[in-house]
């Protein structure tokens, strides 16, 4: 769970419940994460191996809709 106050990819402002939508690895050690707002955490274009496992981890927590 992130830390106090993240920007939105796509409105950039700064949200107080930010989710975490993807982890952009680069050749270098260090990452970017790239953080929504509930709002527009939806809109962002996802990979689909990575939604499946997500899914997957949801079902197996009993986290489903």
């Amino acid at each position: 769970m992130p830390q106090g106050r993240q920007t939105c990819y796509r409105c950039q402002l700064p949200t107080d419940e930010p989710v975490i939508i993807a982890i952009e690895h680069s050749g270098s050690v260090a990452s970017a994460t790239v953080y929504a707002c509930p709002s527009h955490a939806r809109d962002y274009p996802r990979d689909a191996v990575a939604q499946a496992a997500a899914r997957r981890r949801a079902l197996d927590r009993g986290r489903t809709r």
